[in-house]
């Protein structure tokens, strides 16, 4: 919608008048990046002079007068340019935005925040929610959420041309494997004008009515957005919650092997006879696990039969397989760096894993250690 321009008419002879911009009350209106103020009265009247009779004459043309309408705009915008890092089973997590009024007049913003059921490549692949979603609005401009402080959930009589911080807060649910939620803030332009309540949302006037120049009309001047259509008075920023701890857990198993009458054929677990110990230690991600060290004290009615210790293996299946790293019996050596490490002190097994990768399309890829041990 456009409101009309009135300009003066210059006759041969004429003298033009200023226009003159004036407030509702009177006063005289400043601009800013978004225009002139909407309600704003603007005023304007031509003169005439002539002669009759050699006589100058002039005449006064009626006051045109027409009201500035509302052009509504506004910005969101997700702050700190990266996901926001979280870990399993974390509380009260915050994302900020932030939300700019490009609109020429005071405004209160009714604020939403929605999780996304779809993939967005700048910030990852969706696949978990947060739970108990809340939205704050920062009431003391410091740019931090503040718990009790910071309790309003909309935003209020915000002046043209600034901006207001909002935070989502949100939980984070104890789910290995899932590593990123993403969610998104939505403002949508609400009536100003009534501090400490917010305002119903903003009406655009239909285009098939003409202007009204004693009215405020309402333009939406929007642009649009992923989730966000133009024109519509609303506008919609992303962030993303990203988990980069890992889950790890570990199996353990013993297995005769062998004992002294039946040897390898279904051995029994008698004095004399061969354990083998299996731990499995798998990682449900969604990040790596670095630095893991598997520590066993050996029970006393069993002994550690020296140079056993195998670090690294496949656990896949659950099954200790091939491969890994031999290992002595003491804490150094070229051994210990091999790349993995492992020790025996007399009582107590150690190994050392320097990566547990995160899984591979959604699949751990676990790692065994194993070593021998004889019944006393």
């Amino acid at each position: 919608m456009y409101n009309r321009r009135f300009k003066s008419i210059l006759l041969s002879g004429l003298s033009a008048s200023a226009a003159i911009l004036m407030g509702s009350a009177g006063h005289a209106q400043t601009t800013s990046a978004t225009g002139t103020a909407a309600g704003t009265i603007v005023n304007n009247t031509a003169s005439v002079s002539y002669s009759v009779g050699g006589t100058p004459q002039t005449a006064q043309s009626n006051t045109a007068t027409f009201v500035v309408d509302k052009k509504v705009n506004l910005t969101v915008a997700e702050l700190g340019g990266t996901d926001t890092q979280t870990a399993l089973g974390a509380t009260d997590q915050v994302t900020t935005f932030t939300v700019t009024n490009l609109t020429n007049a005071i405004q209160d913003f009714r604020l939403t925040a929605d999780q996304q059921s779809v993939s967005i490549p700048i910030l990852g692949v969706d696949n978990f929610d947060v739970t108990n979603v809340r939205i704050f609005v920062d009431s003391n401009g410091n740019g931090v959420y503040d718990a009790g402080v910071d309790t309003r959930s909309y935003i209020d009589e915000l002046a043209p041309d600034a901006t207001a911080t909002v935070f989502i807060v949100a939980d984070v649910p104890n789910a290995p494997g899932e590593n990123v939620a993403i969610v998104s803030l939505n403002a949508i332009a609400a009536a100003g004008g009534t501090s400490g309540s917010l305002g119903s949302d903003l009406v655009a006037t239909s285009t098939l009515t003409p202007d009204s120049p004693t009215t405020v009309d309402i333009v939406f001047a929007d642009g649009g957005g992923i989730g966000d259509l133009p024109r519509n008075g609303q506008a919609r920023a992303f962030d993303a919650y990203q988990i980069s701890t890992a889950a790890v857990t570990m199996t353990k198993s013993a297995v005769v092997i062998s004992d002294p009458y039946d040897l390898a054929v279904n051995p029994k677990a008698i004095p004399g006879a061969t354990i083998r110990y299996c731990m499995i230690v798998s990682n449900a991600g969604p990040g790596a696990a670095t630095a893991v060290n598997v520590t066993d004290s050996l029970p006393a009615n069993v002994t550690f039969v020296s140079g056993s210790l195998n670090v690294g293996g496949t656990g896949a299946g659950g099954v200790c397989g091939a491969g890994g790293t031999q290992e002595d019996d003491d804490a150094v050596g070229p051994d210990e760096s091999d790349p993995n490490g492992g020790s025996f002190d007399g009582t107590t097994v150690r190994a050392m894993l320097p990566l547990l990768a995160a899984p591979v399309l959604g699949i751990p890829v676990p790692l065994a250690v194993t070593f021998l041990a004889t019944i006393n």
